[in-house]
C-alpha cells in the first residue's frame, strides 16, 4: 500500500496541477479572492436553499450562473475541492483506518474531475451535495459501499420500536452502548460502483473500515444505523440481503424493525419484492441495528481478511 504521505503530496500537486491548468480557474482565482473557503461551504449547507445560495456566490464572483460555460457545477466542485486541499493537511492525524485516509484523497481529486456519468451528484438539490460537502469537511468518511458520519441514536426512534424489542433495545442502549451518543450512522455511498447490488465482500469490508477506525477513536460508543434492506422483514422476501446483518449478529449487535419503511427504495433491484409489495405480503419495515464498539472491534480481530494488505 502507498504511504499515506506520500499519498497526500501526490493527490495535492495533481488537483492543484488540474485547478490551476484548466477551464477552472477563472472559478478559482475569484474564489481565492473570495474569503474562506469552509466558512463559505458551511454558510452554502445551512441555507434553506443551497441551489440559491449558490447562485448568489456565482453573482458575487461574477460568473455565470452554475459556470456552465466552465463545466456543469464547476464552481460546486472548486468549493469543495479548495475545502478538501485545505483539509489534506490534517488526514495524517485524523483516527481512522488507513485506507479510509487514501480513499479521502480519492475524493478530493473526484472533486476536482469528477466522471461525466457522476457530475450530477454536484446539484446542490440533491442530498449527495450534501454528502460529498461533508466530505470535504471531514464530517463524513467513506468505508466503500457505505460511508458513515459521528451522531448517535434519536430518542425519537424508541417511540417506533415495536413494544416487543424495546427491552431489549432500552438493555442495549444503557448495557452496552451505555449512551445515546456518540455513535457512528452508516450511509449508502453515492459513489458505490453497481449502485443497485451490494455485493457481500464490500459490505464487509466497509463494516472492518468502520470497525478499525471506532476502535482507534475510545469515545465513539458503536454504531447505530436504520435502513430498509436491514430490516429482519426484508430478509424474508430477499433473503440474500441477509449477510449485510451477519457481522452484527454474530458478534452480539442486535437487529430489530423500527417503523415502516421510509422512501420507495426498498422497490429498487428487485421485481419479486416489487410485486410482493404491491399484493401486500411484503410490509416495509426499517431495520435498526445496535453494535457497540467492543463488538465491532472483537469482529474486526476476527477478520483481518476484510483488511486492506
Amino acid at each position: 500500500m502507498i504511504s499515506l504521505a506520500s499519498k497526500i503530496a501526490d493527490t495535492s500537486a495533481e488537483c492543484m496541477q488540474e485547478l490551476n491548468g484548466s477551464a477552472l480557474l477563472p472559478i478559482v482565482e475569484k474564489l481565492r479572492a473570495h474569503g474562506t473557503y469552509e466558512s463559505v461551504l458551511r454558510s452554502v449547507l445551512a441555507s434553506p436553499n443551497r441551489e440559491q445560495a449558490l447562485r448568489a456566490l456565482a453573482a458575487q464572483l461574477g460568473l455565470a450562473p452554475d459556470s456552465k460555460e466552465n463545466g456543469a457545477f464547476a464552481l460546486h466542485r472548486v468549493l469543495l475541492a479548495e475545502v478538501a486541499l485545505q483539509n489534506l493537511k490534517r488526514l495524517e492525524g485524523l483516527r481512522l483506518e488507513a485506507s479510509v485516509k487514501l480513499m479521502l484523497c480519492d475524493y478530493c481529486k473526484f472533486f476536482v474531475s469528477p466522471p461525466a456519468a457522476e457530475v450530477q451528484l454536484f446539484d446542490p438539490t440533491q442530498m449527495s451535495f450534501v454528502a460529498l460537502a461533508k466530505m470535504a469537511l471531514l464530517e463524513r468518511f467513506p468505508a466503500g459501499q457505505f460511508d458513515w458520519e459521528v451522531s448517535g441514536f434519536p430518542r425519537s426512534w424508541l417511540l417506533k420500536v415495536p413494544f416487543s424489542s424495546l427491552p431489549k433495545v432500552a438493555y442495549f442502549l444503557a448495557r452496552r452502548l451505555k449512551g445515546f451518543a456518540p455513535c457512528i450512522n452508516s450511509h449508502l455511498s453515492y459513489r458505490r460502483k453497481h449502485s443497485s447490488i451490494l455485493i457481500p465482500r464490500e459490505c464487509q469490508k466497509s463494516w472492518y473500515r468502520m470497525a478499525i477506525s471506532v476502535e482507534r477513536q475510545p469515545e465513539i460508543r458503536g454504531l447505530v444505523t436504520c435502513s430498509w434492506f436491514l430490516s429482519p422483514d426484508t430478509f424474508k422476501v430477499s433473503p440474500h440481503l441477509s449477510f449485510m446483518v451477519a457481522p452484527f449478529l454474530e458478534s452480539g449487535g442486535i437487529v430489530v424493525t423500527r417503523g415502516k419503511a421510509d422512501g420507495n427504495g426498498f422497490l429498487v433491484g428487485s421485481e419479486s419484492r416489487r410485486k410482493l409489495y404491491e399484493s401486500g405480503e411484503f410490509k416495509p419495515t426499517m431495520g435498526l441495528v445496535l453494535w457497540a464498539r467492543d463488538q465491532m472491534i472483537r469482529w474486526a480481530h476476527a477478520h483481518p481478511e476484510f483488511g486492506d494488505a
